[in-house]
């Protein structure tokens, strides 16, 4: 089974509605390394990098916008727009995450370097079938649990760390203060 690619592969993009509006700064965004920034959030992931210049400035006629869509500001840092995003906006949008990519692209943590990769959209359109294709041999992959303890599975993972048991005082965590 080919898995996703990992978080060192380019985030594949469909370029424009509005890539016009950018002129040689759309070399700019795709040569570049990008960051996600800390201050994103469920409406779009900010983009930190080089600033992306407008030929025509940053205000167009508010249209509408997808998931993925990636629109430049009048600050020139790009946003990628998440799935709480508005419907409609009035920036230009300079490309697209495609659909193949975009969850791979909402799980890279904020300051990890990623580049984008310009493709066709007969390409994003052939990576949108092969997932939906993964997606669907999904359900014959599913193998039920043998282990029927899961209590013990759990404590053997120790998925909590050094949790702290309410009933059990050996494992509260105590502070002294120091002595003047």
């Amino acid at each position: 089974i080919d898995l996703p690619p990992v978080f060192d592969d380019p985030i594949r993009i469909v370029m424009g509605p509005q890539d016009d509006e950018f002129g040689e700064a759309k070399d700019l965004f795709l040569r570049s390394e990008w960051k996600i920034s800390a201050i994103s959030d469920r409406m779009g992931y900010r983009l930190e990098g080089p600033t992306i210049k407008h030929l025509h400035g940053h205000n167009i006629v508010s249209d509408g916008t997808v998931n993925g869509s990636i629109q430049v500001p009048g600050n020139g840092q790009p946003i990628v727009l998440m799935p709480d995003r508005g419907t409609s906006g009035g920036y230009p949008k300079i490309a697209t995450v495609i659909t193949a990519d975009l969850g791979r692209f909402a799980h890279i943590p904020a300051g990890v370097g990623f580049r984008f990769e310009a493709v066709t959209i007969a390409q994003a359109q052939a990576e949108a079938r092969a997932m939906a294709s993964l997606l669907r041999t999904l359900p014959d992959r599913v193998r039920e649990a043998r282990s029927t303890d899961l209590s013990d599975a759990l404590q053997s993972a120790n998925i909590a760390g050094s949790a702290v048991n309410a009933f059990d005082s050996g494992t509260w965590q105590t502070w002294s203060l120091p002595e003047p």
